[in-house]
């Protein structure tokens, strides 16, 4: 896909999270229950890169359930103020929306279906009155792709999702809230069917939250292994697609790297990435074999990056960004980005899922695990 810069959710979540961890005030509780929350949006403005250019409007709306978390007291909720955990079910309407280069493409992008989990992060507090920040990552079924209507900006049904907003939360009685907000959201499907440029959203909301006579879990306060030094060493596979088809070539991830635990939620890390390809660039062969930014003659490719890591308990947001020490690439790359989740299913292993990025061009998504020693 190609990423939007802006909903590399994963890639730019990581320093406006940190900006709430490291400047946010305690703030007191409000609204001790599980809640659900109903908020239609009305789409400002809807975009795609490769000067794919949209007009029309769209609409849609979410309904979340929100797991209260102010009696879970693990370092992670506290430090990064965490109010709640949600689930969220997404409707968008896109009837109305066409290319602005072909009018008569309008309905191309069909509607589509959300499901993506979402925190509920303390900026601010004023009385009754809460600044919040709110990243989601999930998935999206599309309902029209390349395959159904020759889209080319949506290759498959299936996307993965990520979004971030900004939500004003204000209580006007004992039980129920409003709520209003802006946020980007993105959908794409990580290379695995092109054309995969992607859809990004802006969206204004308003709502109603309502608490429910349901009290969120207990947790006591607990660190899941938070090692000061530690080194890890994984291995992962995923595929990208060849364009306009539905077959693909495989890669495979090799990482090492060194971290260094600030604290608790965020940790800092050297690494060194490597990818291998099973199938190179044939210049005679090109529509089969190119592969976008990462169009490669050889079949490694090697480099250094530094990042870091946001913890959630046993869950990590990771992000790094690097340079190649070597890339015989057919268009000009020096530079990447790898964007993911990692989640410790013991102290020593973990299931990885890792997004490689050149440029704003997604190359594959990979899954795999990660060894860790220290």
């Amino acid at each position: 896909m190609k990423l939007l810069s802006c909903a590399a959710a994963k890639g730019k979540f990581l320093p406006v999270l940190l900006l709430a961890l490291f400047s946010a005030k305690a703030l007191p509780a409000q609204n001790r229950s599980n809640s659900i929350e109903v908020s239609p949006y009305y789409n400002v403005s809807m975009f795609s890169s490769e000067k794919n250019n949209l007009q029309g409007s769209a609409w849609g709306g979410d309904v979340i359930y929100h797991i209260d978390m102010h009696e879970n007291k693990t370092d992670w909720v506290r430090l990064l103020h965490v109010q709640d955990v949600g689930m969220a079910f997404s409707y968008h309407n896109m009837q109305q929306v066409a290319l602005t280069s072909n009018p008569s493409t309008k309905g191309f992008l069909g509607d589509a279906y959300g499901l993506t989990a979402k925190l509920s992060i303390a900026l601010a507090n004023a009385g009754n009155t809460q600044l919040l920040l709110t990243p989601g990552f999930g998935f999206v079924y599309s309902t029209e792709s390349y395959f159904t209507n020759q889209s080319p900006l949506v290759g498959s049904h299936i996307n993965l999702a990520s979004e971030i907003g900004l939500k004003v939360v204000t209580s006007i009685s004992k039980l129920t809230r409003i709520v209003a907000g802006v946020g980007v959201f993105h959908y794409s499907n990580g290379a695995y069917r092109l054309p995969n440029n992607g859809i990004n959203a802006l969206n204004i909301s308003a709502g109603i939250v309502q608490n429910i006579n349901q009290p969120g879990p207990i947790h006591p306060a607990s660190a899941f292994s938070v090692y000061k030094h530690s080194f890890e060493f994984g291995a992962d596979i995923g595929r990208r697609a060849v364009f306009k088809s539905k077959d693909g070539y495989y890669k495979s991830g090799i990482y090492a790297g060194y971290n260094y635990r600030v604290n608790p939620v965020f940790s800092l890390k050297a690494a060194t990435d490597a990818v291998y390809y099973y199938k190179t660039f044939d210049i005679n062969n090109f529509a089969q074999t190119y592969q976008g930014n990462g169009t490669s003659y050889d079949k490694v490719r090697v480099g250094l990056s530094l990042g870091g890591d946001l913890w959630i308990g046993r869950l990590a947001l990771m992000a790094n960004y690097g340079y190649y020490l070597h890339y015989k690439s057919y268009l000009p790359n020096k530079y990447y980005w790898t964007a993911g989740f990692k989640y410790y299913i013991a102290t020593w292993v973990a299931l990885s899922a890792k997004m490689y990025v050149n440029h704003t061009d997604a190359d594959f998504a990979g899954f795999g695990l990660l060894f860790r020693v220290h």
